[in-house]
């Protein structure tokens, strides 16, 4: 029998109040002089298609992840999706894993240095250092967990509820953890295609949450004012 909406609901709550947060970080590579790049805002630091040769650490800055699809219709463009956003301490790459192969571009939202570790020298270092095949491991598995969650967002919640999870889950991600003033690295626009919204209904959600005292507005910048209204579905 199909779940009631009551049901989902409290799926829903429960997901968010139990779900640990997936801030995890390739510790046991810090040691390691690893080279670092720096990526201009706009530039990419890998595109689709493109051969698996490293995995990165960002180490400040942000990027988005873009994934194209073929249209449906012959006469139509190719789609392109948002697939996610990588803070600082947080590794890009992962997509190629399987395929030795990258299946989404990663564009640098703001002029961004990252940790260059080329897959070559990482397989026999987990193969040596247990703790270092750990941490990849919970790495992999949190983008696993972070995928699971945004196709529960988009099946499930309404408008205002994707705005508001993606202020907190950005809030969560940040270094200082938790934080409550933030700078929007990403446009609307952005915003919209990762969470499945027109850029016009990202706005007037965000309008919507000021108006409700959740969070307060000027331009990219966000003040989250009442964390525990923002989380209220």
């Amino acid at each position: 029998m199909e779940p009631s909406i009551d049901s989902g609901a409290s799926l829903r709550r429960g997901v968010r109040e139990s779900a640990p947060t997936l801030n995890v970080r390739l510790s046991d590579a810090d040691a390691i002089p690893f080279p670092t790049r720096t990526v201009e805002r706009g530039d990419a630091l890998y595109c689709a298609g493109e051969p698996l040769r490293s995995l990165y650490t960002v180490q400040s800055g942000c990027f988005k992840t873009v994934a194209t699809y073929p249209s449906t219709d012959d006469d139509s463009a190719p789609h392109t999706q948002v697939t996610g956003f990588h803070f600082a301490n947080e590794t890009l790459g992962l997509d190629g894993v399987c395929t030795s192969r990258h299946e989404s571009d990663a564009v640098a939202l703001e002029t961004s240095v990252v940790r260059i570790m080329p897959v070559g020298i990482l397989e026999p270092l987990c193969r040596e250092y247990a703790a270092m095949q750990h941490e990849l491991l919970a790495i992999m598995s949190a983008e696993i967990v972070r995928a699971s969650r945004l196709a529960l967002m988009l099946g499930t919640m309404p408008a205002r509820e994707r705005v508001a999870a993606f202020l907190l889950d950005f809030s969560e991600r940040l270094e200082a953890g938790a934080a409550s003033e933030l700078l929007l690295p990403m446009t609307r626009a952005d915003i919209g295609s990762y969470l499945g919204l027109e850029l016009e209904t990202v706005s007037r959600m965000l309008s919507k949450l000021q108006r409700e005292g959740a969070i307060g507005l000027n331009g990219r910048q966000v003040r989250i004012v009442d964390r525990a209204m923002l989380a209220h579905h």
